[in-house]
């Protein structure tokens, strides 16, 4: 858990290190910051150094109190109200708003959760059913056991590509490796469990299991690299899929 694993923890205790990170993530997309933005500048070296404290995180742990009681108060402690909410994207909430969006043409970000009634559109079985024969029918695509790839990468901080390898099975297991600068990252899901395995300028444990939100999306991800399963993967993981996806569909066509 978080608080066994780093030091100087105090209030997001008990949950997984690759949860922790995750949070650690949501707020640099929440402030506009990075990590040594957050910590001292000393702690882009080196893990350890990230316990260290300064006003910064002390303020951050107010603001953590401060929404978990808004949420709990006001929503029954459903995660409602988050650090993004005030600051989107910014290191300081805006106070005055912005008439660029006040008399935008079209709203500058559309809600995500958002759902459009489509009576007229196909049904998503059909929708996917042309995908499926599209990509060479369904007994050409069963007969697809395994798959072995090998590509680039590029991350959204990195500055050049990185070899990339892949390795499938069905119905649902994978690995990846990336080949970077500082050694390789080996992320597998086995069909029931998840690890990423990385050198410790990328994460803080040398063997980091996933947990989740993280787990369900490496089996996910593992099962859609055989598309003949693709409706059996959605239907029993999102029972509610056809909705959420002819909404998505009506937005991107207009």
């Amino acid at each position: 858990m978080s608080d066994q694993f780093f030091k100087n923890v105090q209030v997001l205790k008990g949950i997984p290190v690759d949860e922790f990170l995750d949070t650690m993530g949501m707020f640099a997309a929440s402030t506009g910051m990075n990590c040594t933005d957050c910590h001292i500048s000393e702690s882009g070296g080196s893990w350890a150094r990230y316990a260290d404290d300064n006003q910064l995180k002390r303020t951050t742990r107010g603001m953590i109190a401060m929404v978990n009681t808004f949420n709990k108060n006001n929503f029954g402690g459903r995660t409602v109200l988050t650090c993004y909410s005030c600051h989107n994207g910014n290191r300081r909430p805006k106070v005055i708003p912005s008439l660029a969006v006040q008399y935008a043409v079209d709203p500058l970000i559309d809600d995500p959760y958002e759902t459009i009634p489509s009576p007229d559109a196909p049904p998503a079985d059909a929708v996917l059913d042309k995908y499926i024969q599209a990509s060479g029918g369904a007994a050409k695509l069963a007969s697809v056991t395994s798959i072995v790839g090998k590509g680039s990468y590029h991350g959204y901080d990195d500055f050049e590509m990185f070899p990339f390898d892949i390795f499938a099975k069905a119905p649902n297991q994978r690995t990846t490796i990336l080949h970077s600068q500082y050694g390789d990252t080996t992320m597998t899901y086995d069909g029931r469990e998840g690890w990423i395995a990385a050198p410790t300028e990328v994460k803080p444990q040398p063997v980091m299991a996933l947990t989740g939100g993280n787990l369900e999306g490496a089996g996910f991800e593992a099962e859609l690299l055989f598309p003949a399963r693709i409706k059996q993967a959605l239907g029993i993981r999102y029972p509610d899929f056809e909705r959420h996806m002819l909404a998505a569909l009506d937005r991107s066509v207009g």
